[in-house]
């Protein structure tokens, strides 16, 4: 997952890709799901992400995954969050009551690791990895979804060959390769993302 790409990132401050506040798409989509109070929603690649905030202020146990240290530190840290931290496997836990970020590498992760999961929440991830690695992405996370988990994906969709990422574009058809599952685009909104006018950001619901 270039791994090493990602942690130079963090540790020289280049995340462009962080938002400061809750991602408004979330805020409009993520009621559609009818996710019930006290489940536990999975946040793939989740940086610091304030989103992650969002969810457990709204009543669920939340359950992130970062590569980054230094991310997952200062999540709890601008926040003004108390946590804890352990070792466990391969992985540093920093969490609290409400919310647990595993500290790692994300293919380095398996489903026994996690409790049943409700829902998953991808905003920054799928669009994060290149071609070679969108499909073994949407595989391993293929098996955290138990029986009616759902998924909120928020993608960017614009030509191949307008800009290199990431962000990468994802497109309609790609999501329903890569998840083989019920698909159902929410909303298609036309953004000025890299100052170009053919960049949609694209809501999805995806079902198991």
């Amino acid at each position: 997952m270039r791994n090493n790409y990602w942690l130079e990132r963090w540790k020289n401050n280049q995340i462009d890709f962080h938002l400061s506040g809750v991602n408004p798409l979330l805020e409009c989509y993520w009621p559609q799901l009818n996710i019930a109070q006290q489940s536990n929603v999975f946040v793939p690649l989740c940086g610091k992400s304030v989103d992650l905030l969002w969810l457990a202020n709204k009543g669920y146990h939340v359950i992130g995954i970062e590569l980054s240290q230094i991310a997952c530190e200062a999540f709890f840290l601008e926040n003004k969050l108390s946590f804890s931290t352990k070792v466990t496997g391969e992985f540093t836990l920093f969490y609290n009551e409400r919310i647990t970020l595993y500290c790692g590498d994300f293919f380095a992760l398996t489903a026994e690791m996690l409790p049943p999961l409700a829902a998953i929440y991808d905003r920054a991830a799928l669009i994060a990895l290149p071609d070679e690695l969108r499909q073994r992405y949407a595989n391993h996370l293929n098996q955290f979804m138990n029986n009616h988990c759902q998924m909120l994906l928020i993608v960017f969709d614009f030509p191949k060959d307008m800009v290199s990422g990431p962000p990468y574009p994802v497109s309609f058809e790609e999501v329903n390769q890569l998840y083989k599952q019920p698909v159902n685009q929410l909303a298609r909104i036309q953004t000025h993302e890299k100052n170009y006018n053919e960049t949609y950001e694209v809501v999805y619901a995806l079902k198991k």
